[in-house]
């Protein structure tokens, strides 16, 4: 049988990440479990198995082969980290005490640059030097903590989500496929740009699902521990407050990894959604299913929150003035009829293969 390094070999991927249990950026293994968790709570008919991939890129992959793979590159891990103690750094959330009081002091030449640029895209996270500002605070490191698995889960659970709706085998009628999510959109070659748009939708919208579910019913099993209980006073009370919270994170990822490289290009000529785009259906599905039971009126508080919100961490935690257009960036008439040619073409790539 195939092993992961095999499959990642001959589709020409980097290697796996060799895991150790005294990894100096801090959170590999824990968070390598994790992922094998993640893949394992997915009834598959094969088995599925995570790895991180020993490569600086912001990307991650789906992988259908003899065994199916969940890979996050650990350039992806280390923006996730890096963005997670920005935000513990910068005093946001400030009902979880400790470290600094949240400020804003705008730069412009920072707002010029891409939030990746100024999250030192491709760099190692340095737990020690990072961390030195919150550490100190059990507060801020329980928030670094939940915002931290928030976007773990989602860009892990995104993954998942391809290979649970057999996105692979189903474009290439069965046989063995590769889903790359390098999160920016780039200029289609070989597949019908819509049907590719369509597949990152329904892995938004699973993932979200499953990310929201997942951190609920955490906080339910561990409702007794003394972290728990501080993070349901401060941070995370009810279902609508969980549901609010993840928009807002998911949103925040959103912005950091944009690119902005689809502006000025025809929408049904990209490999994946623009970023805001991303957003507005991951809107639409809160709205649609109402996930945890939450009433239309709170899905739409939440969305709410989660727009201005988003846009509100971004510019106390990097310094930079706000991008208040940055989801009617994608409004026009034209997006609007787009959204409508993927919604039609949903139902071809949603739920997984018969056996």
């Amino acid at each position: 049988m195939k092993t992961i390094s095999d499959i990642l070999r001959s589709w020409k991927l980097p290697p796996p990440l060799k895991i150790r249990f005294d990894d100096p950026t801090g959170f590999l293994f824990p968070f390598h479990e994790e992922g094998m968790d993640i893949c394992r709570a997915v009834p598959r008919p094969r088995e599925c198995s995570f790895t991180f991939i020993e490569s600086t890129g912001m990307q991650a992959v789906a992988v259908q082969d003899e065994i199916d793979i969940v890979g996050v590159y650990a350039g992806m891990f280390w923006m996730l980290c890096r963005l997670a103690s920005s935000a513990a750094t910068s005093g946001v959330f400030p009902a979880m005490v400790g470290g600094k009081e949240p400020e804003w002091k705008p730069d412009v030449n920072r707002s010029l640059r891409l939030p990746r640029d100024l999250l030192d895209e491709g760099k190692q996270f340095n737990w020690e030097a990072e961390s030195a500002t919150w550490k100190e605070y059990p507060e801020r490191q329980m928030l670094f903590l939940v915002i931290l698995n928030v976007l773990f889960r989602f860009v892990v659970n995104h993954e998942v989500g391809h290979i649970w709706n057999d996105h692979g085998r189903r474009r290439l009628g069965k046989a063995a496929s590769l889903c790359i999510d390098s999160v920016e959109p780039s200029q289609i070659t070989v597949d019908d740009p819509i049907a590719a748009q369509a597949r990152e939708i329904i892995a938004d919208s699973f993932a979200f699902k499953r990310t929201i579910e997942v951190l609920d019913r955490e906080l339910e099993l561990t409702a007794e521990l003394k972290l728990t209980k501080i993070v349901r006073e401060k941070l995370l009370p009810n279902r609508d407050e969980i549901a609010s919270f993840v928009l807002i994170i998911v949103f925040l990822y959103f912005r950091v990894s944009d690119l902005s490289n689809w502006r000025g290009q025809a929408r049904d000529t990209l490999t994946h959604p623009p970023a805001p785009f991303r957003a507005h259906a991951l809107a639409a599905a809160l709205l649609e299913h109402r996930h945890l039971g939450i009433s239309e009126k709170s899905a739409g508080l939440a969305i709410q929150k989660a727009s201005l919100g988003s846009a509100a961490l971004m510019t106390v935690i990097l310094g930079i003035y706000p991008d208040l257009h940055w989801l009617e960036n994608v409004s026009g008439t034209q997006d609007k009829h787009h959204f409508q040619r993927i919604f039609e073409e949903i139902p071809n790539w949603h739920g997984p293969l018969a056996i």
